[in-house]
């Protein structure tokens, strides 16, 4: 494929906004991840106890709509029997205790339970006398602008506080009880963002005919500014200069939170050793190298998951908390990237846009996940055609291939190869194979097995071969640990090291290697294949997936694969109704045979191939911030 990320106008390829049945379907595969969800799958109880823990903030940001859905039982999803159960489930006092919730509310019964679940501890707060949420709204109160969730975030705060109703100022009213949760009570317990962007210009902007409620609010309390009752652009310029210091209030909430104009918010596991890491860190030096303003924020990764001391010092100086750009780059899987945006809704959804660079190692999505690949994300840069085609299938709106790019620290050869064999023990006069594979990849799509058993044919006819198997995190997968253990117990002349190395060793072991093994059954890219070609060392793969781009490098000697058989979600995440390759043994063998025969190839292509300046160019493109090319 030429070096082009073909670009169309931005208007014709922004995907629709979810519906509220959409965003449920979404957050049921993730609540449900890594296991496969068919479609039509029903919402159940767990399912919404999942979402209420996870995502809350969207559930309430979604909340009057969600409550609508409810009445029609839109979509087949089951929401309602879902609530019902999960509350009998939730609520200590059992659906009892979840009615008489509802009835304090004024709601029907699985309005209660949403409002529970999207405000999680709502529904264990001690029971007091409230009215009902009927008699919150409307005329009676002067809020017939603001939404449900508004007053029932009232409520909230009312079971919360309920010695409120002795703070000066208070006289039993319902409008006092308004007065103070908006002068109070939403920055007190910091529901502000959880507010729908029109109750925030209501409350602190209000209308050409309505000056803004916190105004008419905060006068209850303030006997001072009650002197300029008759002046409301002395009492704006009051809100404007000191109400924000005074009560706490993000007076931006009128508008999408601030945004730093031209930044472009880079969210992905930044700090780690992983490959995922690898390609958020390629990723920021690319948009460094177009002079862009970025920012770097942190995705979940797991604890076990180490720390990069490189990374850190590359990237740190641009790290952020909250990502503030008005453009976002996720650099994730889907997966990841999807929790990230249910579980910081509001912030994902004041991005402008939001593109996702993710890697895939099966030929197509599951069903519960293309729904986010389809709404969430205007473009979706994938590693490989091979990737990108499983999103194309999915139906993402704009996937386009986008090669990573490879950094290489480049030691002298001669210091490498002696540094290697001392570290590992290795005679001299040993030819040297390496296979490379972290556990927390999945052993079963790396395949070491068939490494082993490949090199234990060679070293038949060839016994003056030592095969070193590098692993990361074994200590972490015992199970899978323990298997390799009991094989590489029946094979000779195989060294089996395995801890977090540096970049830097990593490529020492490659150089120092007349070729890299990998018989994997599935690649998205395969950034260890693709080093090793830099490094001038030749790699025996398997012929399928992502990595078949690198065909046509020097030195990539190609394993076709013997056939391809189904997996399920016990072989690889989210695995059911998928498939992947089983190299051929024979071939295998015949493919080492030739990497040793053959002279040690020159890194060409694929220096231009893995560069920062190409992925800096294709990643300009796809996110249209350079022209496409003429």
């Amino acid at each position: 494929m030429p070096d082009t990320a073909a670009a169309s106008p931005l208007a014709a390829d922004v995907p629709s906004a979810p519906t509220d049945a959409d965003l449920l379907r979404i957050a049921q595969a993730a609540a449900r991840f890594p296991r496969t969800v068919a479609r039509g799958t029903a919402l159940t109880p767990a399912d919404m106890d999942q979402i209420a823990r996870r995502f809350g903030g969207m559930l309430a940001a979604r909340f009057d709509g969600m409550a609508r859905l409810l009445a029609a039982d839109a979509a087949g999803l089951g929401l309602g029997p879902a609530l019902r159960g999960w509350g009998e489930r939730r609520f200590t006092g059992g659906m009892a205790a979840a009615e008489r919730l509802a009835r304090r509310l004024g709601v029907p019964l699985e309005t209660g339970l949403l409002t529970a679940a999207a405000l999680p501890g709502f529904a264990a707060l001690p029971q007091r006398d409230l009215p009902r949420l009927g008699a919150t709204t409307g005329a009676a109160t002067g809020t017939e602008g603001l939404s449900r969730l508004f007053h029932t975030l009232c409520l909230g705060i009312r079971l919360r506080r309920p010695d409120l109703l002795e703070a000066p100022g208070m006289d039993g009213s319902l409008a006092a009880l308004r007065d103070w949760c908006i002068v109070f009570g939403l920055a007190e317990f910091g529901l502000w963002p959880l507010l729908p962007p029109a109750d925030r210009r209501l409350l602190l902007g209000g209308t050409a005919e309505q000056p803004p409620l916190f105004l008419a609010a905060v006068l209850r309390f303030r006997w001072d500014l009650q002197a300029l009752g008759d002046r409301p652009l002395a009492l704006r310029q009051w809100l404007r200069a000191s109400a924000a210091g005074e009560y706490g209030i993000r007076l931006e909430s009128t508008q999408p939170p601030a945004l730093v104009p031209g930044r472009i918010s880079v969210i992905g596991p930044w700090r780690n050793v992983l490959g995922l890491s690898d390609d958020c860190h390629s990723a920021c030096l690319a948009l460094d190298q177009l002079g862009l303003d970025w920012e770097v924020s942190g995705t979940e990764v797991g604890r076990h998951i180490e720390l990069d001391p490189d990374k850190i010092a590359a990237l740190g100086s641009h790290a952020v908390a909250v990502p503030r750009g008005e453009r976002a780059l996720v650099t994730d899987t889907l997966f990841q990237a999807t929790f990230w945006a249910l579980a910081n809704w509001q912030r994902f959804r004041a991005f402008r846009r939001v593109d996702l660079f993710a890697p895939w190692e099966l030929p197509g999505l599951p069903e519960g996940w293309r729904l986010a690949a389809r709404l969430l994300f205007h473009t979706i840069m994938a590693p490989s055609g091979f990737a990108r085609d499983a999103f194309v299938a999915a139906g993402a709106a704009r996937a386009l291939r986008v090669t990573s790019s490879v950094e290489v620290a480049g030691r002298p050869l001669a210091a490498d190869r002696l540094a290697l064999r001392r570290r590992l023990r290795v005679p001299r006069g040993k030819r040297v194979l390496v296979t490379v594979f972290d556990f927390s990849s999945w052993m079963a799509r790396k395949n070491p097995e068939a490494a082993l058993a490949a090199f234990a044919r060679l070293r038949r006819a060839v016994p003056n071969t030592v095969l070193v198997v590098k692993t990361t995190r074994g200590r972490r997968a015992r199970g899978a640990a323990r298997r390799l253990a009991a094989l590489l117990r029946r094979s000779p002349g195989v060294v089996w090291v395995d801890g977090v190395w540096p970049n830097a060793d990593i490529e020492a072991l490659l150089r120092g290697a007349e070729a890299l093994v990998s018989l994997h059954r599935a690649e998205g890219f395969g950034r260890n294949i693709a080093k090793a070609l830099l490094l001038g060392t030749q790699v025996v793969v398997t012929d399928w997936s992502g990595n078949t781009e690198m065909a046509a490098e020097p030195g990539y000697v190609g394993v076709a694969p013997a056939r391809l058989v189904p997996i399920s979600d016990a072989d690889y995440v989210l695995g059911d109704g998928q498939h992947w390759a089983e190299p051929d043994a024979r071939a295998a063998v015949r493919g080492l045979r030739a990497a040793l025969a053959a002279k040690v190839p020159k890194p060409s292509r694929a220096a231009l191939r893995f560069s920062r300046a190409r992925l800096a160019r294709r990643i300009g493109r796809a996110m249209e911030v350079l022209p496409p090319p003429c």
